[in-house]
């Protein structure tokens, strides 16, 4: 009888399923430690990391952030992911700080090293949604967009006689594709293109790293279509 008893308790706790507890949905001090700890080791390494030389070109200073990024790589991508999975779970707006953080690191990279300002108004953007509160966030976007084009006033201050450096101070560097580049009886030609806000183009011209030409209007904007009936 006892034995046919057991028996029965046992078979039923079998057949009672067993639910795990579901993460919690509020913001929480032992899971948000443990992901601070994890991001302090990825400070650490981060700042490991060799930084580029002053007079690094372009091109060095994007293998090296490349280079960089995919050291990082094994230890960052699955700590994002979960930094994200926390956030959309908790709205631990701790969370949301960091995740607005790497937005505007990867939005900077894109701003120094690309000149790719629409991408990086759209990182700065998202930033200030992860973080609203963010003033740097705001001001970056600010930045962003007055970068996207290239000002009449500071194109008119570029004077011909000055060398790349002092051009990049006043108007920024392009796009990498947006640099021409011609080598002409030992000297080196080249002329960086930059987009207005009316759709067309400015220019700039080099001879051997000096301004010796401008072109405000190097390239019209395009045609308004013709409206059809």
């Amino acid at each position: 009888m006892v034995r046919n008893t057991a028996l029965i308790i046992l078979t039923a706790l079998l057949a009672t399923p067993i639910f795990a507890a579901a993460p919690p949905a509020q913001p929480n001090d032992r899971e948000w430690g443990q992901l601070s700890t994890d991001y302090q080791w990825i400070e650490t390494l981060r700042k490991a990391q060799p930084l580029p030389p002053a007079n690094a070109s372009r091109k060095q200073m994007l293998e090296l952030v490349l280079e960089n990024q995919k050291k990082l790589e094994p230890t960052y991508v699955p700590f994002m992911d979960k930094v994200r999975e926390y956030f959309d779970r908790t709205h631990d707006p701790r969370a949301g700080q960091v995740l607005a953080r790497e937005k505007i690191i990867m939005g900077d990279e894109y701003m120094q090293y690309l000149s790719r300002y629409d991408k990086a108004l759209e990182l700065y953007r998202a930033a200030v949604e992860l973080d609203p509160n963010n003033a740097d966030a705001k001001k970056r976007v600010e930045m962003a967009e007055g970068r996207r084009f290239v000002s009449m006033t500071a194109f008119a201050n570029v004077k011909t006689g000055m060398k790349e450096d002092a051009v990049r101070g006043l108007v920024g560097l392009p796009r990498e594709d947006w640099i021409k580049q011609v080598v002409q009886n030992g000297r080196v030609y080249s002329v960086w293109i930059y987009p207005k806000e009316d759709g067309g183009a400015s220019a700039i011209y080099f001879d051997n790293g000096v301004v010796y030409h401008t072109n405000w209007n190097a390239a019209a904007p395009p045609a308004p279509q013709a409206q059809t009936r």
